[in-house]
């Protein structure tokens, strides 16, 4: 499927949320440093970050591969 104008904004958003979530990923070695008596706040930035690339993986796989013409209500 081609890169069509309106979806453009859903998938700048499907590629943001996916980047947020690696990059929360990779961050969290050094708020470890911070946190280091705080095992709830390590889980809890993990699984923000799973539920951030798992949204925008399932954002880009409806817009390009189910082949929605309208964004997701």
């Amino acid at each position: 499927m081609a890169l069509d104008r309106r979806n453009l904004p859903q998938t700048i958003w499907g590629v943001a949320l996916i980047a947020m979530g690696v990059l929360l990923c990779f961050r969290e070695p050094y708020a470890i440093r911070s946190s280091l008596g705080s095992t709830f706040l390590n889980f809890a930035r993990y699984f923000i970050a799973v539920f951030l690339i798992a949204g925008g993986a399932k954002k880009l796989y409806r817009l390009y591969f189910l082949g929605d013409k309208e964004p997701p209500s």
